[in-house]
C-alpha cells in the first residue's frame, strides 16, 4: 500500500511540476490577435491532429509578428481557441508556447 501511495505522490508532483514551469519559459515572440479561421485537417482523425489557426495580429507586444499568424494547435490538446475570440499568443520558433484568451 506504501508503495502505490508513493508511487501516486511522484505522478501528481511531476504534473504539478511540469505546470509550474511551463508558464516560467521564455517566449520570444509574443501578440495580441483575434482568430479568424479555424482550419481542420481532412481526412482520417487522430489523438495527435493539429488544426490550423489563422490569426489577425492586433498587436505586437514583443518580437516580429506578421499581419497575419498561421499556428497549429492541437485538437484535443491543452488549448482551446474559437473564432472571432482575442488571444495573447506566445510563440516560440514559430510553435505555440503559451495562449489564453483576453
Amino acid at each position: 500500500m506504501k508503495i502505490v501511495l508513493t508511487f501516486i505522490c511522484l505522478m501528481v508532483s511531476f504534473s504539478s511540476w511540469s505546470t509550474v514551469t511551463v508558464g516560467s519559459v521564455d517566449c520570444p515572440v509574443q501578440f495580441e490577435g483575434r482568430v479568424k479561421e479555424i482550419i481542420e485537417p481532412v481526412g482520417a482523425s487522430g489523438f495527435f491532429d493539429a488544426n490550423t489557426v489563422v490569426f489577425e495580429n492586433q498587436r505586437t507586444i514583443k518580437g516580429e509578428v506578421k499581419e497575419q499568424v498561421l499556428l497549429e494547435v492541437l485538437q484535443n490538446g491543452p488549448f482551446k481557441v474559437a473564432v472571432e475570440k482575442d488571444y495573447r499568443v506566445q510563440l516560440r520558433s514559430g510553435k505555440l508556447c503559451w495562449i489564453e484568451e483576453i
